[in-house]
């Protein structure tokens, strides 16, 4: 059954498309087209998804969108989350600001967790070459100074590793101009409805040092985001402020016409002095916490990639090196609802994560201009992570002594925890290790038909380490729960597309590829609280490690322009088989384990459409529809099969528009974007006791801008409806001890000025 807002949305876009294709209609023939008409035409967008050469979007037979960050600043939408939620068949699960989730075509089994070091990304992110993507803690970096974002949907494991099994985010930056001074800035500030002030500066400058040979670009970037939920146990006023310091440096150096070699820093520092939850029961926009929440993120990147012609080919080294500290502190009434119930005490859960990632990548490209082209390359990463989770709750010695009749009872003392009240502290660390070889061929068997085929070797390891302690870790007073273990694994992932150009201006295209995600270590849960849990689902002991989990996906589509390029269609559908599924056995004393169990099927159709109505006027329909389910039982999920899978909303449905009024000097430009998210549900059946349903949400943005060749000033809104954009729902499973359910929102209406001047 169609809901209400869907169905206006479905009669809007159905009006806008008869009125686009019946004016586009109208237009002449491409032969018999007026000379000063030819503008109408859209613009081609080209992208390097293939990694063999920038390629027109629309030749490129794969499932791809591409964003322009011009399209996102007249709005001031530059963060991660901006972009994401306008996309078929993507979704982001948040939190905060870097603390988030992203899945694509409904391959989705849980909710943000960033303790669970072994929980591998779905989907990839990419800053240029390397590799950026971490479950539960994707950087939160803003789009600006970028030529383009490239999102590509379904398996891409040949090309782009483990890590890209539902698909691959690609933030592509531009580069030195080696002859040009060039340089930019850019201010907004906008106020948010019941929070604050915000504001972000950004600035841009390329400066030729060398003619034709040497040029450096910095760009930097400020931001400051007010709160707007209200810790009303803390008395605190917008608690989820956020504050956030990016810059890049970037030097371009050809030592021989041959040879570019491109060396980078990317320095981002994120500060959110709380996170965006909000207890329902208490009002809108409202929290209450006994300790206050945080977020910060130092996060560095270095790369070096070289770029040498050698006239069949092009070698290509790329070497990155990221450092990554994050912490996150969170109130947690875990504690008290296991271990001291009825007390109320502040308590703090910490996890502290340091990331030492090494990546090397070397490939040999062929030239596009042959009938054989190809990609051929090795793949190295060592990553390395060194998490810490204490957890802080003052006055808990003195109640639990009381509780257990041990006065003076201390837990460093009995336990060895680095501080006093302290019930849990755990460190834990990983070190991953992968080899990868890979190789891609596209070869025209027929003027019109092309066929690529496509695999990776891979081969992992991942060593563990556990330690834990205090009353909520130990075996025993004086004896921590310590473990170790290995886990390996290596394979083979194909693909295989054919596509068939029909005429210069249709393309269609077949896909068949495999996805893959490295197992891992389980931590060991402690006997001495879990022994009962344990028991009840027959078990004395976790498993010590799962394997990991693989799917097939198959892809349909077309892609095709009309009416002289002012219409363009492109249309695919999908079908995956998801098997060994790696999912999280939750267990009631507070701890968990990983297990391969069930198989997931999701099924849909995405698209996306844009038209040029007149040369002022252009319009854009996209969305998705999932059905990702259950393909049979999974016990340890409580799922039937059937159950819809969760976190996924079925049907995404988004609308564009831009308006175009020439002046004497100058353009005013009129933009908006409609997006509509159905529901999603929390757990598999609903039946389980943390079911719940994340309602559908509505977000409406749109600009108004005066826009010259070297300047711009323009007003912007985002949600303007003020939507309550809930991202995630959290089944209270702690009774008293929490005021219901707890819910992490989106920001309120936001409306602001925002300038833009290039020299």
């Amino acid at each position: 059954m169609t809901t209400p807002k869907l169905a206006g949305i479905v009669s809007a876009l159905s009006t806008v498309v008869m009125m686009s294709s019946s004016t586009l209609a109208a237009t002449p023939a491409s032969s018999d087209k007026p000379a000063d008409n030819q503008d109408l035409a859209l613009q081609e967008i080209t992208v390097t998804a293939n990694r063999v050469g920038a390629e027109s979007l629309q030749k490129i037979p794969m499932a791809i969108s591409a964003i322009a960050p011009a399209d996102l600043d007249s709005k001031n939408l530059s963060g991660l989350s901006d972009f994401v939620g306008e996309l078929p068949s993507v979704n982001m699960q948040s939190t905060s600001p870097g603390v988030n989730v992203i899945s694509m075509r409904g391959l989705s089994t849980n909710v943000v967790n960033t303790s669970n070091l072994q929980n591998a990304s779905l989907v990839g992110m990419y800053l240029d070459d390397a590799s950026i993507a971490q479950e539960g803690l994707n950087p939160d970096l803003h789009v600006y100074d970028l030529e383009r974002v490239e999102v590509l949907r379904g398996p891409q494991g040949t090309l782009y590793g483990a890590g890209s099994m539902a698909g691959t985010i690609r933030l592509i930056t531009k580069k030195p101009d080696l002859n040009s001074f060039l340089g930019d800035a850019d201010v907004s500030v906008s106020g948010t409805k019941g929070g604050g002030t915000n504001s972000s500066e950004r600035g841009m400058i390329n400066l030729p040092l060398v003619e034709n040979r040497l040029a450096a670009r910095l760009t930097l970037y400020r931001g400051n985001d007010s709160g707007y939920i209200d810790n009303i146990e803390l008395q605190q006023h917008n608690a989820n402020a956020a504050y956030s310091t990016q810059g890049r440096l970037v030097v371009r150096w050809l030592p021989i016409d041959t040879l570019t070699v491109d060396a980078s820093a990317t320095l981002a520092r994120l500060n959110a002095v709380g996170i965006n939850s909000v207890y329902p029961q208490l009002g809108d926009y409202k929290f209450a916490s006994p300790a206050p929440q945080r977020f910060t993120d130092y996060f560095k990147l270095y790369n070096v990639t070289a770029d040498w012609d050698l006239a069949f080919a092009h070698l290509i080294s790329s070497s990155s090196y990221t450092l990554r500290d994050t912490v996150e502190q969170q109130s947690s009434p875990i504690i008290e609802a296991l271990i001291t119930p009825g007390a109320n005490l502040p308590e703090s859960a910490r996890n502290e994560s340091d990331f030492h990632d090494f990546q090397e990548e070397l490939r040999l490209v062929s030239r596009p201009d042959q009938a054989l082209r190809w990609i051929a390359g090795a793949y190295y990463e060592r990553q390395s992570r060194n998490f810490v989770q204490p957890f802080d709750d003052p006055g808990f010695d003195a109640v639990f002594g009381e509780r257990i009749g041990v006065p003076n009872f201390s837990s460093q003392a009995v336990y060895g925890t680095p501080a006093p009240d302290q019930p849990f502290f755990g460190i834990e660390r990983t070190l991953e290790k992968q080899f990868a070889l890979f190789g891609e061929a596209t070869y025209s068997i027929f003027p019109k038909l092309d066929l690529t085929l496509g695999a990776r070797y891979f081969h992992f390891k991942d060593s563990y380490f556990q330690s834990f302690t205090g009353v909520g870790g130990a075996i025993a007073p004086g004896v921590p729960n310590t473990g170790s273990g290995d886990q390996t694994a290596s394979g083979v992932t194909p693909r295989a597309v054919l596509s068939y150009t029909v005429t210069d201006h249709v393309m269609v295209f077949g896909e068949a590829s495999k996805g893959f995600r490295y197992g891992g270590v389980n931590s060991i849960v402690p006997p001495s609280l879990c022994a009962g849990a344990l028991q009840a689902i027959g078990l004395t002991a976790s498993p010590e490690s799962f394997g990991p989990d693989h799917l097939w996906s198959f892809t349909l589509g077309e892609k095709a322009t009309f009416a002289d390029d002012r219409l363009q269609l492109n249309v695919d559908g999908f079908y995956i088989n998801w098997n060994d599924v790696q999912t999280l056995h939750q267990l009631p004393c507070g701890y968990h384990f990983t297990q391969n169990a069930g198989k997931i099927r999701s099924r849909g159709v995405e698209w996306e459409t844009k038209a040029r109505v007149t040369k002022a006027f252009t319009v854009g329909i996209s969305g998705s529809f999932t059905d990702a389910t259950a393909a049979e039982a999974i016990p340890n999920l409580g799922a039937r099969d059937g159950d819809r899978a969760p976190f996924f909303p079925r049907t995404i449905a988004t609308a564009t528009g831009a308006y175009d009024v020439p002046l004497a000097q100058g353009v005013v430009k009129l933009t908006a974007d409609y997006t509509y998210r159905s529901n999603e549900s929390t757990d598999f059946s609903p039946l389980k006791f943390d079911y719940a349903k994340i309602p559908s949400s509505v977000m409406l943005n749109a600009s108004l801008g005066y826009v010259t060749d070297h300047w711009s000033l323009g007003i912007f809104g985002t949600n303007l409806t003020n939507n309550h954009l809930v991202s995630i729902v959290e089944v209270n499973t702690y009774g008293q001890y929490q005021p219901g359910n707890l819910e992490y929102w989106g920001r309120p209406r936001t409306i602001g000025v925002h300038g833009h001047v290039n020299f």
